[in-house]
């Protein structure tokens, strides 16, 4: 088992599941849905205390499991204090020295290049996708969905100065042979991401549509959020979708097709209609607000009627 997140109204919503395998492909099986806050699963009775109220739930609906599993995938929701104690007491894993390594056809070369970049650091991850290294079994018998929230959580291990470098390394815009200009090298993001996109063994069943909208919405916002205010965003777009598209089919809650084919009023009529769900009034996200507001806003200037 395992906890993945989908990005919804300016939060991420939270669900238990499981990857099993359908050929061709490992696909993800929904167990339990966690809603935007599963740390209310957690039961404290001191600050090393805790118990996550699941056993039960999760043995009636036929899965059987144990707190120290639970613990395990609820620690990132643990108090930070807990997580600290809990820390200084767990031992390392030893690296086991006789382990054989692995086969590099079992991965798609776009994975092996992540986790090289999130385990050791490396910039030029290009170098290294020939080795069969043996922490790449880490990897093996997972569904798209779960191998996307697996690189999701380390990529959040890392502060923002090394998530950009991180983000340019994967997608091959870090270190280029000679200089190109910025509008160059950005159609190079979005050419080598939707290259990715496009690759049907990589989205292992899923469209192109749900693997850029859950999940590579991601590397786009850390890409371009990075840009100056007087970057003209519309013009960055011409190899995928429109990033205000993009953000704008997220916030309102519907494809990015209908977003494309929505005039001004059809917009403003589902601004209003989140709106009322995002309104801190309304105890929604104030931050989420404050985000769609200007998004629409971008919207409506790209609208001719």
């Amino acid at each position: 088992m395992y906890i993945a997140r989908k990005p919804v109204n300016g939060g991420y919503e939270y669900s238990l599941k499981k990857s099993y395998y359908d050929p061709p492909y490992w696909k993800s099986k929904l167990i339990l849905n966690l809603g935007t806050d599963p740390a209310k699963y957690i039961t404290y009775y001191s600050e090393v205390a805790f118990s996550i109220d699941l056993e039960e739930e999760l043995a009636n609906l036929g899965y059987s499991t144990d707190q120290q599993e639970l613990e395990n995938l609820f620690f990132r929701f643990l108090n930070p204090e807990t997580q600290r104690i809990i820390s200084q007491f767990t031992k390392p894993k030893s690296i086991k020295r006789s382990e054989k390594p692995v086969s590099l056809d079992l991965f798609h070369p776009f994975d092996v290049k992540r986790y090289i970049v999130l385990k050791l650091g490396v910039l030029e991850p290009e170098k290294f996708l020939s080795y069969p290294f043996p922490f790449l079994k880490n990897i093996i018998k997972k569904s798209r969905d779960e191998l996307e929230n697996f690189f999701w959580d380390m990529e959040d291990e890392l502060n923002h100065r090394e998530k950009m470098k991180y983000v340019r390394a994967i997608f091959g815009v870090l270190k280029l042979p000679y200089q190109m200009r910025e509008e160059e090298v950005d159609d190079l993001f979005l050419k080598n991401l939707c290259q990715v996109l496009e690759d049907e063994d990589f989205r292992m069943g899923l469209t192109k549509e749900e693997v850029l909208c859950t999940y590579f919405c991601r590397y786009i916002w850390l890409y371009f959020d990075n840009k100056p205010r007087f970057y003209q965003r519309e013009n960055l777009y011409k190899t995928f979708y429109e990033r205000i598209y993009v953000e704008a089919a997220y916030y309102l809650g519907v494809s990015i097709d209908e977003i494309k084919r929505a005039n001004k009023k059809e917009i403003l009529i589902l601004f209003r209609k989140m709106a009322k769900v995002l309104h801190p009034d309304q105890g929604g996200s104030k931050e989420g607000f404050i985000k769609l507001k200007k998004v629409v806003e971008e919207l409506l200037k790209l609208k001719k009627d």
